[in-house]
């Protein structure tokens, strides 16, 4: 069964799957907490696919899968001022 909940997220956007000549194919968020979400394909996965490495804020529709892994399907974000490694 899935277990859907909408909600706000805050994370660092981090490449999470590549193709055979090493080019990002799947990104997630990586959170404070140690948790990982995989984003779903929609149509704002461009414009986060370019935030690579930065702090985001998302809000959208947590899954989580029978195999205990969660998606996101991110229906807005914020960009956060801070960078991954500049703290």
């Amino acid at each position: 069964m899935e277990f859907i909940q909408d909600i706000f997220i805050t994370g660092i956007i981090m490449p999470n799957n590549w193709d055979e000549n090493g080019k990002v194919t799947e990104i997630a968020i990586y959170t404070n907490t140690e948790e990982i979400y995989v984003l779903e394909d929609n149509s704002l996965n461009q414009k986060l696919f370019g935030l690579l490495q930065k702090k985001v804020e998302l809000r959208g529709k947590i899954r989580l899968k029978p195999d205990g892994n969660r998606t996101i399907s991110a229906h807005n974000y914020i960009e956060l001022d801070e960078t991954f490694g500049n703290e």
